[in-house]
C-alpha cells in the first residue's frame, strides 16, 4: 500500500529512528522489522463517577511488513513478550498499529 509519506520513506524513516535509539525490532516468527512503540493512558468517562483510567500499549508498523499477523499471535517488541489484541491501519493506511497485551 503506497500512502501519503510512501512505502520508502517510511523504512527510511523508522531506520532513521533506529540509529537515534528511537525504534524498536518487532518480531513476528521468523520476520523481524522496525517498529514506534508507544504507551498510553487514557481516562475514560470523564467528569462521571468512578473515572476510568484504562492503559494500552502497542506498536506502528509499515502496513503488511508482517504478514499472517493477527489477533492472538505472540509477538515480540523490544524484546519483551507480547500477544496481539487487534490491527488497525493508523492515518492513510501506510502504517498499522498493533495493539499489545502481556502473554
Amino acid at each position: 500500500m503506497t500512502g501519503t509519506l510512501g512505502e520508502t520513506d517510511i523504512e527510511a524513516m523508522l531506520a532513521d529512528l533506529a540509529d537515534a535509539e528511537g525504534a524498536v525490532e518487532v518480531r513476528f516468527g521468523s520476520t523481524s522489522v522496525l517498529g514506534l512503540f508507544d504507551r498510553a493512558s487514557a481516562e475514560l468517562f470523564a467528569g462521571e463517577m468512578p473515572t476510568l483510567v484504562a492503559d494500552s500499549e502497542g506498536v506502528h508498523v509499515k502496513a503488511g511488513s508482517l504478514p499472517g499477523l493477527a489477533a492472538g499471535a505472540a509477538i515480540i517488541v523490544g524484546g519483551a513478550d507480547y500477544k496481539v489484541l487487534k490491527i488497525l491501519a493508523h492515518g492513510d493506511g501506510a502504517m498499522e498499529w498493533i495493539a499489545l497485551t502481556s502473554p
